[in-house]
């Protein structure tokens, strides 16, 4: 029997994160942090929202498309996805999350 694996994700989502302040491109260090949450397979940031200087890191608002490979604790509704979105490290709030249909 052959393992069937599940196909990957396509949502939408409104955020908001930290990024480092010595980066090169927030767009770009944005895409970064929310692929290394877990289950993120791709982060395209859309536009920016929001920048707020903080003491250590920028503070700033994303629209993002986001690919996710769905895992038994990710799930594949946006209530899962928003809940993965919201565990990742410098990620603050999410906003909305969307999934998108074939």
């Amino acid at each position: 029997m052959q393992a069937q694996r599940t196909p990957t994700v396509t949502a939408t989502a409104e955020l908001e994160l930290r990024v480092p302040r010595d980066g090169e491109r927030l767009e770009r260090d944005a895409e970064t942090v929310l692929e290394r949450v877990d289950g993120v397979v791709r982060a395209d940031v859309e536009g920016l929202t929001g920048v707020t200087p903080t003491l250590n890191d920028l503070q700033v608002g994303v629209a993002v498309r986001l690919r996710f490979d769905p895992d038994d604790s990710t799930g594949t509704d946006a209530a899962g996805l928003r809940e993965t979105l919201a565990d990742g490290f410098g990620v603050d709030e999410v906003s909305t999350v969307e999934v998108e249909t074939a």
